[in-house]
This record gives structure tokens, C-alpha cells and sequence, in this order.
């Protein structure tokens, strides 16, 4: 991480943190475009940003490639813009174009279903080099703004403001901070700003269309079949044409560079298929990198046993479908295997294949239903508990419209070493926090006050601290300070709880009050709005 943080093409250390100064200019347009009447209240409080922070940097290993190297990524959930990138970035998605992308890899199988080859032609697939770090923002503003008639289609925003908006989350919001130290993202886009995506897709379909129209003009080249993910770009062109294809694409802007791979033995891999030439015509086959580890969620693992059932029949469907029939017998063995070292039973196995073929044979090149159409449920999010939410799950849902998505709290991520910069207890955000009370020379207290806040931790101290110094007796903790003449040990207040939905931390709160009711100094009307079934629960 430090070696590619030392790279000065792309980035320098700063000396101050421009946090503070950046959520004042995001909430300062977030206003202006209330006031205008750009957007409603509802969306003024969500596009607000009260508890800012420094990006984090970090690296995630590139298995496939010599060298493991890092692929960068900057955590950017709480960096000011994010709410108000995601808002124009679903404003910035009609600007991608659909004639070129594909979504997965049903989808590619539906574009290549008529097209065919001759012997002039050759399969290629085209790869950017660190598309995110060298998106040139520049550029993809001007592209942006050259497309106002079709964003104001999609927006009140006024194209000033709009212009003004598109900059400030595409240029001032690219700094993080890595080893408690800061720096700032002097070319390109982070890769984990929720923006970025999108305007990386803005830029290729630009450069698509700028690569196409030079070739015809000066070349007179015509390219049979291009789509593209993201920045990998599949093509099908004339074999002498292959060099020529390369540098014009090399040409479009001197940050984005590009490799070329072509098809050996007749076939060429692309996302996670695998494309052949058999005589005129394309065939796929399911596609898994040399370093695939073939891991699913393990058969004996604290998980609903239809999630299990359901990951191993998306793999059964997704292999079978997108695969020619003349691979099937061989990619049933491989997932005959990855499910066993999944620890899945054979017999289960075989059954859920048989079911797969069946339902094939009868309608043929079909996606699932979570490929297809989208549930208007309402999820909601718990934690999964072996033998007692599998028994309740049914009756909580069948009546209503909603359904409850599991989660475990035996993760990795509990396991394995943080590998980014952690933030520090005065930045932190959205937390349920105890203050203990120090008493004073002559007398112990052992008294704490629990409290909760969505903004940094630090300014509501700093409330208190304000409190107490100015003698108002607006909490309980001013309260039993001013009256017992005891000091708070600021100091060393500890997050005992976070979360982000504000009526379940309030919750959290009184619970957390109630369960240290001997000890803390809070009123007791904080603990008003806890149901009875939580007393009991305390209780035992």
C-alpha cells in the first residue's frame, strides 16, 4: 500500500483535512437546491451530510495476477458528496448507452445468439489499464454537460448548478487517508465513489463511439460485434485490422492505455464465459479463473438452509444456461465437485441437477427468477439463529409484504486484521455511547450516562462539556455534575453500540439504560418507550 501511495502521478499528501470545509459546500448546494425547489424535504434530509469523515484507503489482493498486487480501493460511505453523488449518479444513468453494455453474462449470450464468423475474422478482447485512476475528470464533465438534453429529461436542476455539482463530486471530494496520514487523488476517480462506475461507463461509451467513427472514416474499418463490461471491451474484427483497433484506442486520451489479448486455440475468455469458433458460429461455455477457489457458502454453516439450497441451484442454472450442450456433461462434473467440497450431499446434489435439466429441457436458455423480475417486498435485515428463526420466518411473512434476509454475526471480517485506517472514537458517527463520572478527591461515584448521537462523537462531548461549563441543566449528565460538584471523564468515553437507523438506536439507547439501570444517572422517561417484552427479556 505504501508503494503504490508513493506514486506522485497520482498522488501527493496534504497537510490539512478538507472534510469539514466539503460538508459545508455540500449542504450549502443540498439547500440551494431545496430552495429552488429542485428537490423535496425528504430528499433535502437525505442528501444532508451532519457527520462527515476522511475517506479510508485500502488494498485488495489481485489473485490472478504474478505478483499479487493491490487494486486500491477508498472507502468513500462517508466522504461529504457520497449521498449527493449517488443522487446524480441515477440522474447520469440514462447517459449510458445500451448498445454497447452488457449486465452479465445472460445477456451477452442473447447478444452473440445470430452473430457469426468467417475465416478473415478474429476474436479479441480489449483491457484498460487502472481505468479508475485515469478517468479524466475533465473530460467526463465536458461530455456530460455536451449531454444537458438528455439530462434535463431527468432533473429540474438548473445546468449551471448542475455543472457545478457534477465538478464538485467528481474533483474535490478525491482525497483519503491512509496510516492516520492524508492525501489527495490528483488524476482519476477513487474506486469505491459511488459516481465513479457510472461516469467510467460515460467515458468508454464515448470513446466507443469516438473509435468507431475514426476507423470508418480513416481506415474504413468496420468493427462485426463490440460490447463492453465496465472496461473490458470483447470485439469481433478482421484479423489484419487487430493492430490498427489497438492504437486508435490508444489514441483517445494518454491516461487510458489499453491491452489487446486475441483468441488462442479458437476461443477467448470474457467475464465468466468462455467464447469458441466452431467453423461459423459461437459457442459459450461457463468460464472460472485458474485461481477460482470454488467456494459457496458451506453446506454446514449457520445460514437458512434455503439460502444454501438456493446458491447451489443459481450455480446449477447459471452454468447450464449459459453454456452450449455440448459442455454440459463436463461442467456437471465440475460443479458435481465444488458443491461436494462444499461439503454438500451428493444426494442433494444430483437431485437439484436433475431438477435443472428437466426445467431446461423444457424452457431453454431461461433466467431465474431473481434474474428476471424484482420483488416489491420490503427486506428487512436480522440476524440468523439456528432453530428458531427458521420456525418463525413463515408466519411473520406470509401475511404481509415483506421478507426477512438473514445475516451472521460469525464473519471473517471478525477474524482477519483491519486494513483500513480506523477512525478515530471523537470522529465516529451514528453511536450509542457511556460516559463514566470520576466523582470527585474525596468520594468515588461509579455513576455512568449513556446517550446517543448521529453526529461525531466529539461535538456532542462537546455539547456537554459546554453544558456543564456555561452551568445549564439540560441533561441528566449537567444535572448530577453540577449538583454533586464530580467531574465526567471525557476522556475516555467508550462506543458501546452503532447504528444507523435512528429509531433503532434510540432503542438501543433505553435498552442499554435499563440494563445498567442501578448504575446510571439518566432520567427515567429515556426508557418510556420500551415495550414490555424487552423488560422481560432484561429481566432473565
Amino acid at each position: 500500500m505504501k508503494k503504490l501511495i508513493e506514486d506522485r502521478n497520482t498522488y501527493k499528501s496534504i497537510r490539512t483535512d478538507p472534510t469539514n470545509t466539503l460538508q459545508r459546500k455540500n449542504n450549502k448546494i443540498v439547500d440551494e437546491l431545496y430552495k429552488g425547489k429542485h428537490i423535496n424535504f425528504r430528499e433535502k434530509l437525505k442528501l444532508t451530510c451532519t457527520a462527515a469523515t476522511a475517506p479510508r484507503i485500502y488494498g485488495l489482493p489481485k489473485i490472478h495476477k504474478p505478483g499479487v498486487p493491490l487494486r486500491s480501493i477508498v472507502s468513500s460511505i462517508m466522504v461529504p458528496c457520497y449521498k449527493l453523488s449517488k443522487y446524480i449518479g441515477e440522474i447520469l444513468q440514462s447517459l449510458i448507452s445500451g448498445k454497447y453494455n452488457v449486465k452479465n453474462a445472460f445477456n451477452l449470450k442473447d447478444k452473440l445468439t445470430n452473430v457469426h464468423v468467417c475465416d478473415e475474422d478474429v476474436l479479441v478482447s480489449f483491457d484498460v489499464i487502472s481505468l479508475f485512476t485515469n478517468i479524466p475528470t475533465t473530460l467526463a464533465s465536458r461530455i456530460i454537460m455536451n449531454k444537458w438534453d438528455l439530462i434535463q429529461q431527468k432533473t429540474s436542476i438548473p445546468k449551471k448548478k448542475f455543472h457545478e455539482i457534477i465538478d464538485f463530486c467528481l474533483k474535490d471530494n478525491n482525497y483519503f487517508m491512509f496510516s492516520n496520514k492524508l492525501y489527495a487523488q490528483t488524476f482519476g476517480m477513487p474506486m469505491g465513489n459511488p459516481i465513479s462506475p457510472t461516469i467510467a461507463d460515460i467515458i468508454m461509451d464515448n470513446l466507443l463511439d469516438n473509435t468507431i467513427t475514426e476507423l470508418k472514416e480513416k481506415f474504413n474499418i468496420d468493427i462485426k460485434f463490440v460490447t463492453k463490461y465496465v472496461d473490458d471491451i470483447f470485439a469481433i474484427i478482421k484479423r489484419n485490422d487487430a493492430n490498427i483497433i489497438l492504437d486508435t484506442l490508444n489514441k483517445y486520451h494518454n491516461k487510458l492505455k489499453f491491452t489487446m489479448e486475441i483468441e488462442k486455440d479458437s476461443k477467448i475468455p470474457f467475464l465468466d464465459v468462455c467464447i469458441y469458433r466452431e467453423k461459423q458460429n459461437l459457442l459459450l461455455d461457463w468460464y472460472s479463473k485458474p485461481t477460482s477457489s470454488g467456494r459457496l457458502i458451506n453446506y454446514f454453516s449457520s445460514q437458512p438452509r434455503n439460502y444454501k439450497i438456493n446458491t447451489a441451484k443459481n450455480l446449477i442454472h447459471k452454468v447450464l444456461t449459459i453454456s452450449h450442450t455440448q459442455f454440459h456433461d463436463a461442467n456437471i462434473e465440475k460443479i458435481t465437485n465444488i458443491l461436494k467440497n462444499n461439503n454438500y450431499p451428493v444426494k442433494l446434489i444430483h437431485e437439484l441437477i436433475n431438477q435443472e435439466i428437466i426445467k431446461h429441457s423444457n424452457h431453454p436458455n431461461t433466467q431465474s427468477d431473481s434474474e428476471t423480475t424484482k420483488s416489491a417486498k420490503k427486506f428487512f435485515s436480522v440476524t440468523y439463529i439456528p432453530n428458531l428463526t427458521d420456525n418463525f420466518d413463515h408466519n411473520i411473512t406470509k401475511t404481509q409484504n415483506t421478507a426477512l434476509a438473514y445475516k451472521s454475526n460469525c464473519t471473517l471480517s471478525r477474524i482477519y486484521t483491519k486494513t483500513k485506517c480506523p477512525v478515530e472514537v471523537h470522529q465516529q458517527n451514528n453511536v450509542v455511547y457511556e460516559i463514566k463520572c470520576n466523582g470527585k478527591e474525596t468520594e468515588t461515584c461509579g455513576k455512568v450516562y449513556i446517550g446517543t448521537t448521529k453526529r461525531p462523537l466529539g461535538v456532542r462531548l462537546g455539547e456537554h462539556e459546554a453544558d456543564i461549563r456555561k452551568r445549564k441543566s439540560s441533561t441528566a449528565l449537567s444535572q448530577h455534575i453540577l449538583t454533586s460538584g464530580h467531574t465526567a471523564d471525557f476522556a475516555n468515553t467508550n462506543i458501546i453500540d452503532k447504528e444507523r437507523r435512528e429509531q433503532i438506536r434510540y432503542t438501543i439507547e433505553s435498552l442499554r439504560i435499563m440494563q445498567k439501570r442501578e448504575m446510571t444517572i439518566n432520567k427515567k422517561e429515556d426508557t418510556d418507550n420500551i415495550a414490555a417484552a424487552y423488560i422481560t427479556c432484561l429481566q432473565k
